[in-house]
């Protein structure tokens, strides 16, 4: 089977994770796309909403989506996960993974754990981000979304998302911040 694994803290999702995935079901040849909420970024010393939380949003938020299945698989470790136990726990199960990654991530990917091993197991994909320059050797999902979590936590901006979803991740975020 042909995954597309995309991970990340999700820390509130939003629109542009919407577009990551809506764009990646359009241009790759998969079966399934599978969306990873960490339970804490191992980069990050914190998250705001409990990975159980961010994780039944992103169901709720991607229930329509056929192909789109929300893992708990990190969540359940109760620990900061690297990118490589997950991709190994896929990739066990006989598939060929896509592992999909924000631009802003480039820069320090190659400092990942385990990263040649991680690069010899999966497909590259990269959601631009902006301007930064996507190598060759990867694909690009060419998205327009100029929103990020930390924007949102820093000025509260608009999450972009169905009303009564978006109101429920706000009225968390007023309380928790």
């Amino acid at each position: 089977m042909k995954l597309a694994l995309y991970g990340g803290s999700f820390d509130p999702p939003h629109v542009g994770h919407i577009a990551v995935v809506t764009k990646a079901l359009e241009v790759l040849c998969i079966d399934k796309l599978v969306i990873v909420p960490a339970w804490r970024n191992p980069f990050k010393s914190s998250v705001i909403a409990d990975g159980t939380l961010r994780y039944e949003w992103l169901k709720e938020i991607f229930t329509l989506l056929k192909k789109v299945e929300i893992s708990d698989f990190e969540i359940n470790q109760n620990k900061s996960v690297y990118t490589i136990e997950t991709v190994k726990y896929y990739a066990a199960q006989g598939n060929e993974i896509y592992l999909i990654i924000g631009a802003d991530n480039l820069e320090k990917l190659s400092s990942w754990h385990s990263f040649d091993e991680l690069n010899a197991m999966v497909h590259w994909v990269v959601a631009c981000r902006n301007d930064i320059p996507i190598p060759k050797n990867m694909i690009r999902l060419s998205i327009n979304e100029p929103i990020s979590s930390t924007d949102f936590r820093t000025s509260r901006s608009p999450l972009g998302l169905e009303s009564n979803i978006e109101q429920k991740i706000t009225t968390y975020y007023k309380e928790h911040l």
